[in-house]
């Protein structure tokens, strides 16, 4: 979308969508949104890469639960990212 149109656009706008966009610039939340997080799946081997371990240890971290992960199928497993993100702001992979 051109500046110009969201300009026009924004001219136009009806007093609600005016208070929403002004909440928008201010940082505020906006009503019904909701921020899904990150919801990708990574293979052992994504996830060993990202924590920047071996895929053994990957494995002995679900193994003994300190990692979640999800079984697509039977004998297939992902792990999500986001819990890799905690896991590693915990400072247990250093």
């Amino acid at each position: 979308m051109t500046t110009e149109k969201r300009m026009t656009l924004m001219l136009a706008a009806t007093p609600d969508v005016l208070k929403r966009i002004d909440r928008i610039l201010a940082g505020e939340p906006t009503e019904g949104a909701t921020d899904p997080g990150d919801r990708r799946l990574l293979s052992i081997q994504q996830a060993a890469d990202a924590l920047g371990v071996s895929r053994t240890t990957t494995w002995r971290l679900l193994r003994d639960g300190a990692l979640p992960s999800v079984e697509i199928r039977p004998g297939s497993r992902r792990v999500p990212s986001a819990a890799i993100t905690a896991f590693a702001q915990k400072g247990r992979c250093a």
